[in-house]
């Protein structure tokens, strides 16, 4: 009987979160709205007129501490995201709600690690990524959404660690390492994301070549094409993989 009183108790505490004060007329969601997590912390609060989100809408962790903080604007709408610890992650804007113009990302030390530009919701211009010291660690182009143009990668003292291009999303062309010292240690091209052609493998001087590899369309075919492949020693950084990614989306 204990039990069943406790199990009533917690559906009618499920249901009166569940309800709440939340309004809808003809024209839509109107006034204050809010939603709890399942463990009945507050997980959203703000306010309507006609459907479309007002003023400041703040958003929760189920640990009671906040997560997003947006103001809106008429269609634009302002962000501010928290690490789990409090400290901001990322400042941006959405305008009708998709991301706008300049975002930048913060880690947990509260040091910025990247920026990204938007237009309409999508990449564009040059996003970077840097190192604590503020130093650039990379750099890549894009146009709608896609890596176009240079990927530039730099050591921590600002020396070049990789030059790449990409066109419509894909390696393309010529690519070089260089080594802790900037000087080059590996070349060759890329089809499609693919390794194409020669590649050669360079002394820690850079002027005499030790090894030559050669690819077609990312299959090796030279003669000594049983010897261990270097693999590419860099990949590409997306911030926003290695964050929250459920908090970008739109302000809703």
């Amino acid at each position: 009987m204990r039990n069943l009183i406790v199990v009533i108790f917690m559906f009618f505490g499920l249901l009166v979160f569940g309800q709440g004060d939340n309004k809808t007329d003809a024209k839509g969601k109107q006034g204050e709205w809010k939603k709890y997590h399942k463990n009945g912390m507050l997980s959203k609060v703000g306010n309507f007129n006609n459907d479309k989100p007002i003023g400041e809408w703040l958003y929760y962790f189920d640990t009671g501490k906040i997560k997003v903080k947006l103001t809106h604007r008429g269609s634009e709408s302002y962000s501010i995201s928290f690490h789990k610890s409090g400290g901001a992650q990322s400042v941006g804007k959405f305008l009708n709600q998709k991301k706008d113009s300049t975002w930048i990302y913060y880690d947990l030390d509260g040091f910025k690690i990247a920026s990204d530009y938007y237009i309409n919701g999508e990449k564009n211009r040059m996003s970077y990524v840097y190192y604590q010291s503020g130093q650039v660690a990379e750099e890549k182009e894009y146009r709608n959404d896609f890596e176009q143009g240079d990927w530039n990668m730099f050591w921590k003292d600002g020396k070049k660690k990789k030059t790449a291009n990409y066109d419509k999303g894909s390696l393309e062309g010529k690519s070089t390492y260089y080594n802790s010292e900037g000087i080059r240690s590996i070349t060759g091209f890329f089809y499609h994301d693919l390794r194409d052609g020669v590649w050669l493998y360079f002394d820690e001087n850079g002027n005499k070549i030790k090894k030559k590899e050669k690819y077609s369309k990312g299959v090796r075919v030279d003669d000594n094409k049983d010897e261990n492949i270097e693999t590419e020693p860099l990949q590409p950084i997306d911030v926003e993989d290695i964050m929250y990614p459920e908090i970008f989306g739109a302000p809703r």
